[in-house]
């Protein structure tokens, strides 16, 4: 995949998933006003963003280097795994609906990521 064409398809991914977060973060208040967070909406658009770029590049950074072994996979994986629980922790106070609904984005960006690298790393090849 020509570099210009892989930025764009970045560009595009973060505008979309940041209106996916936009949509979702206002339903989610209109629903429960009552949210710990619900007085703070941009701060929940922040925080949702910073912790997308940071499991989706953490993911797409580390995939080649996963790859060259299984001890690389494995720390990949904890420190995802640490990252999820960290993010979590909040959700965790509340119960299990919100973890899961805290979580599950999240898990979709880590797969995202994966293919997203594997495809620009096929097409290089």
């Amino acid at each position: 995949m020509k570099k210009s064409t892989e930025i764009s398809a970045h560009i595009l991914f973060w505008i979309l998933f940041t209106l996916q977060v936009f949509s979702q973060a206002r339903l989610f208040l209109e629903a429960k006003p009552d949210a710990p967070f619900g007085q703070s909406f941009a701060w929940v658009i922040l925080l949702e963003l910073t912790m997308g770029l940071i499991f989706f590049y953490t993911t797409f950074l580390a995939v080649p280097r996963a790859r060259k072994s299984k001890g690389n996979l494995a720390a990949l994986s904890a420190v995802l795994l640490i990252l999820l629980l960290v993010f979590a922790w909040p959700a965790m106070q509340i119960g299990s609906v919100q973890v899961i609904s805290s979580v599950a984005p999240h898990l979709q960006l880590i797969l995202l990521a994966v293919i997203f690298r594997n495809s620009s790393v096929a097409t290089k090849q």
